[in-house]
């Protein structure tokens, strides 16, 4: 649970604006592959679909290993786990500012920037078009998290409010965090 929180913190920010060679659209949706190595090497792969405005909110989907909706408004971060049958509701105590991680990026090489941010560097490869395409990370837990974002299309426009709720059934079981 923890990995979906510390993703879903990357992509609070203000997705407009042009910072160090990256660019961030109004809106944007991609498939994504997210891959956690922890210290002893061991790998969990996750992959879906996330979508973003130029505001607070997201929504990841989870495909794979297994099915679930990670959504935000940029206070509340909401996680309907379909396998448990379960929702669970957090309040964000401390968000991440990816406008703020990309005021800091410098070039390192080639399509290669980082950033340093809350104590934590991160590493950005961006596209032909000056897109993120990847964010890799050490998280709290010293677990490598290298995110890559595949099939990315901006959008001109915000997605409209209800393609980024996360709904669930009314039997699951509600968690308050």
């Amino acid at each position: 649970m923890k990995y979906l929180l510390i993703l879903a913190g990357i992509f609070i920010s203000a997705m407009t604006g042009y910072a160090g060679g990256i660019s961030l659209p109004a809106g944007m949706e991609a498939q994504f592959l997210q891959k956690v190595t922890n210290p002893q090497k061991r790998v969990i792969q996750y992959s879906g679909k996330v979508l973003m405005d130029n505001g607070k909110r997201f929504k990841w989907s989870y495909t794979r290993p297994t099915r679930k909706e990670v959504c935000s408004d940029g206070r509340q971060v909401i996680v309907v786990d379909h396998d448990l049958e379960q929702v669970s509701f957090y309040r964000m105590e401390k968000g991440f500012d990816l406008g703020a991680v990309l005021a800091r990026a410098r070039h390192y090489k080639g399509n290669l920037y980082t950033a340093k941010y809350q104590g934590r560097t991160y590493t950005l490869a961006v596209d032909d078009k000056g897109r993120i395409e990847q964010i890799a990370y050490r998280d709290d837990m010293d677990n490598v998290v290298n995110i890559h974002l595949k099939k990315i299309r901006s959008l001109s426009r915000p997605p409209a409010a209800k393609r980024m709720r996360c709904p669930y059934p009314k039997e699951y079981d509600v968690i308050k965090g």
